[in-house]
């Protein structure tokens, strides 16, 4: 059998075969060393450049399609590396990643033509599948059953607050959807989406953070009214709007407690290194007598506009200084209380689950869910 190597030589194929080679060397120097070279994160951003130019040329795509996977995928980079969820050669990884990827590798998707989203939700999917094999061989049956138990009684407990907050958000993030249909502008469900999600984010550090504590129940109180008389036609539906928002955010609590247990360990202060990741923030707060007292609070994501944290959740890890800093507090005997130690973060490897979602990106033609879906059972068995 002839075999002309020029028609393998496809586009495409050389795109795979690029985030297949360049992707693997970074993921195993991210997973060896916890960094990855600015000079292959930014070879696969220009080479991605290039290819959104020639598949706009090409016909595949239109500007506006273009400049929404560019723009898009750089704002969650950015999101991801702003929250301290990825460092910033995961970022750039996936930025390029998705700037390289042909339309063709998303041609079974229908929910939604945003293409960074359909690769960050297989990624994720990886990520989710990763932690629930891990807690399987690592961790007790009897752990696992005290982590649901928590997470469900913080639920109960944190709830009545929470739906309060979700509806102000609803209400607020709704103008994403309002706003474009009262003007006839029809945009992607994903594009709406990440357009609520900015307005809620807006909202929460611009707002929010000007309200006193003390008085953020009774602001979260009046966008409940407004919140039910646009979205709410019956009761049913407001019941099943707090069950679903009470079944995602226990979901989202257990897997958290899960993915913090498995990937988390206390660390004497003395002990800390270089580039080692905090698991916890340590605030700085006022106390009697005029001095400074110190409070660790566990959280999900970097908050660096604070002016009172002394550490921080961080994708990109301690600093020299940072760590001279904690250790002069600890000789002071300002985290005895703490037991002189930082929860630190062990290394995920999102850069191999970013390549790798692409590859199944590659396999499924979009979302995961879209292969399964559309896979006849009788063939495969």
């Amino acid at each position: 059998m002839d075999i002309n190597i020029f028609e393998l030589l496809t586009h495409e194929n050389l795109i795979f075969l690029a985030i297949l080679s360049c992707g693997l060397y970074t993921g195993y120097t991210d997973f060896r060393y916890g960094k990855i070279a600015n000079s292959y994160t930014l070879t696969l951003i220009a080479l991605g450049g290039i290819s959104q130019a020639l598949f706009i040329t090409a016909g595949e795509i239109t500007w506006a399609h273009s400049c929404a996977t560019v723009l898009g995928g750089f704002g969650i980079s950015f999101a991801m590396f702003y929250t301290g969820i990825w460092a910033a050669g995961d970022a750039k990884l996936f930025w390029g990643i998705i700037l390289l990827m042909p339309p063709s590798a998303f041609s079974q998707t229908v929910e939604t033509q945003f293409y960074p989203l359909i690769l960050l939700t297989n990624i994720f999917l990886l990520f989710f599948i990763y932690v629930t094999v891990k807690a399987v061989y690592k961790m007790p049956l009897r752990l696992q059953q005290q982590l649901i138990s928590e997470s469900f009684r913080m639920q109960l407990k944190q709830f009545p607050r929470r739906i309060l907050e979700v509806f102000s958000y609803i209400t607020v993030g709704g103008l994403a959807f309002y706003i474009p249909s009262r003007l006839g502008i029809e945009l992607d469900f994903a594009l709406r989406l990440a357009l609520f999600v900015m307005i809620a984010f807006a909202f929460n550090k611009g707002v929010r953070r000007h309200i006193p504590e003390k008085y953020q129940l009774a602001f979260d109180m009046l966008f409940v009214p407004l919140a039910i008389f646009l979205l709410i036609r019956s009761l049913i539906d407001l019941g099943s709007l707090i069950f679903y928002i009470f079944l995602i955010s226990l979901c989202l609590l257990i897997f958290s407690s899960y993915v913090r247990s498995l990937f988390t360990k206390p660390t004497p202060i003395k002990a800390l290194k270089p580039n080692m990741i905090p698991a916890e923030r340590i605030l700085r707060m006022p106390g009697p007598h005029a001095t400074d007292i110190h409070v660790k609070v566990p959280v999900g994501f970097a908050n660096p506009a604070a002016d009172n944290i002394v550490v921080d959740v961080s994708s990109e890890g301690l600093t020299q200084a940072q760590i001279a800093d904690l250790q002069r507090l600890a000789e002071q005997g300002c985290f005895l209380k703490f037991g002189n130690s930082l929860l630190i973060q062990e290394k995920i490897p999102f850069a191999f689950m970013i390549v790798a979602g692409a590859l199944v990106n590659f396999l499924a033609k979009g979302m995961v869910h879209s292969f399964l879906r559309d896979v006849d059972i009788s063939q495969i068995l």
